[in-house]
């Protein structure tokens, strides 16, 4: 058993699948920097965003707000999410449909890096079938 989350548990096996499927979806390379900006008590945070990067040979860059428990203030994760996306270049961001609405609108030319992203909506980690474009159509 990898760990419960919120009573689900997730098995290391169920971890794995879940990294292997986004990093294939995703495209994820050697040469990504994932913005893991959503809890790690989550099985999208832990096994979707930091497992899809770490099987892939990525870096994972977690901003520091909120802990890793909770999601703390969306505005507040918001702005450091940003910050964090332009001061590491990051490639790929992971987060929340919370933090995504409460992100400020980035100054013109500063998120040239970021290539793609997912936004968990509700409590699953399953993809859609169907990409869909947000945050100005930047992924």
């Amino acid at each position: 058993l990898f760990g419960r989350f919120n009573g689900a548990s997730l098995s290391h096996e169920q971890a794995v699948a879940l990294g292997a499927s986004a990093a294939a979806q995703l495209q994820t390379s050697p040469s990504d920097r994932a913005c893991v900006s959503i809890t790690l008590c989550h099985a999208f945070g832990i096994a979707s965003a930091a497992g899809s990067a770490l099987l892939s040979g990525a870096a994972v860059v977690l901003p520091a707000v909120g802990g890793i428990r909770g999601c703390g203030d969306p505005k507040q994760r918001a702005e450091v999410t940003l910050d964090i996306l332009q001061s590491t270049a990051a490639t790929q961001l992971f987060a929340d449909s919370h933090t995504l609405k409460a992100l400020p609108p980035p100054p013109a030319g500063s998120l040239l890096s970021l290539r793609n992203g997912v936004v968990k909506i509700g409590s699953g980690s399953d993809f859609l079938e169907t990409p869909q474009h947000s945050y100005g159509g930047l992924f």
